[in-house]
């Protein structure tokens, strides 16, 4: 009977090494193999989504109107040609301030929608992709939205110049995936005015947030 006893608690013990060995082994394939395609299907899908929402809140300068066509005016030199583009101090507050509101708030409505992504497309497999139990993944704003407007200008033809002002969005997010936190990288630049000017490219212009002088590199003629 002793023996017995013995030879069944070596078999229990047997078991739970294997069953421990087993679980040992399959989380460090997971770690090795299915992490690596998770955090970048994950990070593709979170960026997509980010720049949804950054985008949906620079669309709200809409409602500012005619406010916006004052946003810039360019000032030209005695031979009419561009010479430096000055931004109107109390328009840009205001794109700063509402862009800003409004894409945090739009951020902070990811935290209410986790992406699933299926256990078949963490495997990287073509057959078995939509099936298997979802993998949820969170996005969480971190930090503050940064916003820049920058001017581009283009060549659009002799003697014709187009100026874009560009809305640069700069912002982090954190992306809690399971048995691991990522942090995202997400920029977007969207244009939020446009004049066509008559006049040529200049080697350089003068522009910054003051209008003041700072020497920016123009795009190549195309």
């Amino acid at each position: 009977m002793f023996r017995y006893r013995m030879r069944k608690k070596s078999k229990i013990y047997i078991v739970c090494f294997c069953v421990f060995a087993l679980l040992f082994v399959s989380i460090w394939l997971v770690d090795r193999n299915v992490h690596p395609i998770l955090v970048q299907i994950a990070k593709t899908e979170a960026k997509r989504l980010a720049q949804e929402a950054i985008v949906e809140g620079i669309e709200e300068q809409v409602k500012m109107g005619n406010q916006l066509n004052q946003v810039m005016s360019i000032q030209k030199d005695d031979q009419g040609n561009i010479s430096f583009i000055q931004i109107n101090p109390q328009v840009q507050a205001k794109i700063y301030q509402n862009t800003t509101n409004k894409i945090q708030e739009s951020l902070k409505h990811l935290k209410d929608k986790p992406i699933e992504i299926s256990l078949g497309q963490a495997l990287d497999s073509n057959i078995f992709a939509n099936y298997g139990p979802p993998l949820s993944v969170n996005l969480w704003p971190k930090g503050t939205v940064k916003v820049s407007l920058v001017p581009k200008l283009e060549s659009q033809g002799i003697n014709m110049v187009m100026v874009t002002l560009i809305a640069k969005i700069k912002t982090e997010m954190d992306l809690i995936i399971p048995f691991t936190e990522e942090l995202l990288h997400v920029e977007v630049d969207y244009p939020i005015a446009q004049a066509l000017v008559v006049g040529k490219v200049p080697n350089y212009y003068f522009y910054n947030d003051q209008g003041t002088v700072k020497q920016m590199p123009v795009p190549p003629v195309k």
